[in-house]
């Protein structure tokens, strides 16, 4: 990896990790507001909402978006005839919404979703427009002006539907905040835009373009259906309210992992793609990102296994108390799924997204039949069956990025395990200090804030103890990956 190119991965990390957190934060916040004033029923209906608007959109995008990113280079016609395949497409998906959204209604017994639906769809050409922008930026690096746009939209329309909320507008609140955030988004970006479209197209040399983002869309909606079915089959077979319980349960958990998945796979995959023929320079990339993963993210998800139910109940309410189940299995979950963020950047990096696709197969092959056999459960039978569906392919995912890249499984354990019996130590302590303090009846903010103490402390001393050397050396790679 050259300098130059070391120095635009640090950079673009910074400001994705800025954008991410600080847009995810704007947003737990308009949640944590919004679980104190709405009714359950009324947080299950938005979150059915957003599924289906989050798979439209990436039914629009076609996986091109990733794809532009992903070529070495890119012409003005191959730019333009990705742009009017968004257009032409998000357009058509917003028609045919508009009118089946009674009938997706009446499928899942929400009779108050089909407005919601039609509404919010409107928003899907916007952002399509925003596509062919976003990527040409994500190739120049320029994740300080993406960050910025990112920020500006995602806050005000946060702070806009606070108000809306406060007033009174109930669920249309966030209907509202999700179409002024897309809208001003685009805006911002067509400002100042480093390409613009015209009308000559290129669909001959479009064609590989269209064949990755293919797979790409192939596997992100498999991906989609392993991993959001389950808001599909709660609100169906349980109701709103119990889709309320697991929306809450499961906020964190989505805001961690788009907020760090986002900031990693973003950056990783634009900055791998770019040593996908220098296989040395790959390899070493793979292990520093690891490392880094494993020693700052990791012990996050499991810090909030040990603090699930005081966490909840300070951020969310007394009356959420059951959703600290749910936060607590998918962060254990979470932890996992990070550490394999990198295995499919490679498959990507290097071309080969048919990979992920077949490992998406698997996933909702073992999801759908995880949730047939316990179709007639609790929704804690339901998680404990997406579990384990989730973590039964780890290891062989492991070792395809082994046979793929001739990556050491036994140099990565070495890098990685101080900080995972680390993050197990810290987790164990924290959840200690938790049973000793609740023991004692403290508010569940001290209880909140002295377990954690104690864990990261313990978490820094573990790793002192097991390689004192591995902590320095990750938060110097942090700060300065190009030495």
């Amino acid at each position: 990896m050259t300098t130059s190119l070391r120095s635009k991965v640090r950079t673009g990390l910074l400001w994705t990790a800025i954008q991410s957190w600080g847009g995810r934060l704007s947003i737990l916040g308009l949640f944590m507001i919004m679980t104190r004033v709405l009714a359950p029923a009324d947080i299950g209906l938005f979150a059915m909402a957003s599924v289906v608007l989050a798979l439209l959109t990436m039914l629009a995008d076609q996986g091109l978006a990733e794809a532009v990113v992903q070529r070495k280079e890119i012409s003005q016609e191959q730019m333009n005839t990705v742009f009017w395949l968004n257009m032409a497409v998000s357009l058509l998906i917003t028609a045919v919404l508009w009118f089946t959204a009674p009938l997706v209604a009446r499928q899942l017994d929400m009779p108050d979703l089909a407005p919601i639906l039609r509404t919010l769809v409107l928003s899907l050409p916007i952002t399509a427009a925003s596509f062919g922008q976003m990527s040409m930026r994500k190739r120049a690096f320029e994740y300080r002006h993406i960050a910025m746009v990112t920020l500006t939209a995602t806050v005000t329309g946060c702070l806009i539907a606070a108000g809306l909320v406060l007033a009174g507008f109930g669920v249309w609140s966030l209907v509202a905040q999700t179409i002024i955030t897309t809208t001003l988004l685009t805006i911002l970006l067509w400002i100042k835009p480093n390409w613009r479209p015209g009308r000559e197209t290129d669909l001959r040399n479009t064609l590989p373009l269209m064949r990755y983002g293919a797979s790409r869309i192939s596997t992100a909606i498999l991906d989609f259906a392993n991993t959001r079915y389950i808001e599909f089959f709660l609100a169906a077979a349980l109701g709103p309210a119990t889709l309320a319980i697991y929306a809450v349960g499961v906020r964190l958990y989505q805001a961690l992992m788009q907020a760090l998945g986002s900031t990693v796979y973003e950056v990783a995959h634009n900055g791998f793609s770019r040593l996908a023929d220098d296989r040395p320079a790959l390899i070493n990339a793979y292990y520093k990102s690891q490392t880094a993963t494993a020693a700052v993210a990791v012990p996050v998800f499991c810090l909030l296994v040990a603090v699930a139910s005081p966490l909840t109940i300070t951020l969310f309410g007394e009356r959420w108390h059951e959703s600290a189940t749910v936060t607590r299995v998918m962060c254990v979950l979470g932890a996992i799924q990070l550490l394999q963020f990198y295995n499919g950047t490679i498959y990507n990096a290097m071309g080969k997204p048919n990979i992920g696709l077949k490992f998406m197969v698997l996933k909702v092959v073992l999801t759908f039949t995880g949730f047939y056999l316990a179709r007639n459960g609790n929704l804690n039978t339901l998680l404990f069956a997406y579990f384990m569906s989730q973590i039964i392919t780890t290891p062989l995912s492991f070792y395809v990025v082994k046979r793929l890249v001739n990556v050491s499984l036994r140099e990565l354990v070495r890098r990685l395990w101080p900080f995972l019996c680390a993050s197990i130590l810290m987790a164990g302590a924290a959840y200690g200090v938790l049973l000793l303090l609740e023991a004692r009846h403290l508010p569940p903010l001290a209880t909140l804030i002295a377990s954690c103490a104690v864990g990261a402390a313990v978490y820094v001393g573990s790793v002192q103890l097991f390689a004192p050397t591995s902590l320095r050396s990750a938060w110097a790679m942090l700060k300065s990956p190009t030495k």
